[in-house]
């Protein structure tokens, strides 16, 4: 991730360890999905609860660096007002 938005030059890393609190709202994404694909395949679907458990784990796998970029876009949203003007 860049120190500096290219864009209008905030900064991205205010203090040390500010991503720290990223890694829970990459687990409600992660819960988020288990459940709501739970419940589409599983109750929805009729699917085998073994089937959804062996395909959730490769698919979990294969999201991680989308939820990991995810929760620290949505962790910095949520503490740093973007200013779209001051380029």
């Amino acid at each position: 991730m860049h120190e500096r938005c290219p864009h209008c030059h905030e900064n991205l890393t205010p203090e040390p360890g500010f991503y720290w609190g990223s890694m829970f709202v990459s687990y409600a994404f992660y819960t988020a999905y288990a459940l709501i694909t739970f419940w589409i395949l599983v109750t929805g679907l009729n699917l085998d609860l073994d089937y959804y458990l062996v395909g959730l784990i490769p698919t979990l796998l294969l999201l991680t660096p989308y939820f990991f970029r995810l929760a620290r876009r949505t962790w910095l949203a949520i503490f740093i007002k973007p200013r779209p003007h001051s380029a």
